[in-house]
């Protein structure tokens, strides 16, 4: 492991890489280097205002597999966030061929990222619960738009969402893995956190679809209403009816769960 700079900001690297090309979106002024999806994350201040640079190919540190898969997964992804453009998804300005690889250069935003392994993750718990609850219901709305679209979740999790705690408002991040359906399950153990996963996503041959995503998105009313890891009524800050939408909707068997996400996003909005 090796530690460079950049504009000043440390970076660590398995190897040497050359990131002079940064210098064409500006100033980097933040780093995220220990994702271990095998991209290297930047923040950029320029001419054209503020960035956030995701890149792949340099051998980052926590990244285990080919450097050549990181990229060629990362130029698919663009698709993801062009074809669901949407006012809760960050906004993709370009992607591009630079250095010895690929970026995506997404609108930089303010939010704070409310995934458990961020330090400021309680920001959640500082808006009023009304707040929360439409906060749930932005991240569902998105996904009915992505699923009417023919868009599968894949690997959505509480470190893909963002939260302005100003306005309540949600940001979607990290939806590389996001899939045009028919999805089958070709690995077993597919992408995820154990804290999102349906059964579906541990088992080869399994369909992926919205039933499977409407378990991801029950969690993710914990997230922000109670405790995702143990997802108990007594860590639970809404209605007993809120607490049932969200139940029903991890249940472990596929044919007691909401039947689509609209059906989800639609009885989320109509409970008390």
């Amino acid at each position: 492991m090796i530690q460079t700079e950049l504009d000043g900001m440390p970076v660590r690297l398995r190897a040497p890489h050359d990131l002079s090309f940064t210098a064409r979106w500006g100033r980097v002024f933040a780093v995220l280097d220990q994702q271990d999806s095998g991209n290297l994350c930047l923040g950029v201040d320029g001419p054209a205002g503020r960035v956030f640079v995701k890149y792949a190919g340099a051998p980052t540190a926590r990244y285990d597999g080919a450097v050549e898969t990181a990229v060629a997964s990362l130029r698919r992804s663009a698709e993801v966030y062009r074809a669901l453009a949407h006012p809760s998804l960050v906004t993709l300005r370009e992607a591009v061929d630079v250095g010895a690889g690929h970026a995506l250069v997404f609108d930089w935003t303010d939010a704070t990222p409310v995934g458990r392994q961020y330090e400021r993750s309680h920001v959640v718990r500082s808006l009023p619960l009304e707040a929360r609850v439409d906060a749930v219901q932005q991240l569902y709305d998105f996904h009915v738009h992505a699923a009417a679209r023919g868009w599968v979740a894949v690997d959505l999790y509480d470190g893909s969402v963002m939260l302005d705690a100003g306005t309540g408002r949600v940001t979607l991040c990290d939806l590389d893995l996001y899939e045009r359906g028919p999805v089958v399950n070709r690995m077993g153990r597919m992408w995820g956190s154990t804290r999102f996963m349906s059964p579906e996503e541990y088992r080869f041959g399994a369909p992926i679809d919205e039933v499977t995503n409407v378990v991801a998105l029950g969690a993710l009313a914990h997230t922000f209403l109670g405790d995702d890891a143990t997802k108990s009524r007594a860590a639970w800050a809404g209605s007993d009816a809120r607490f049932a939408v969200a139940a029903r909707a991890m249940h472990p068997e596929r044919g007691a769960r909401w039947p689509s996400v609209a059906a989800l996003a639609e009885a989320w909005r109509t409970v008390a």
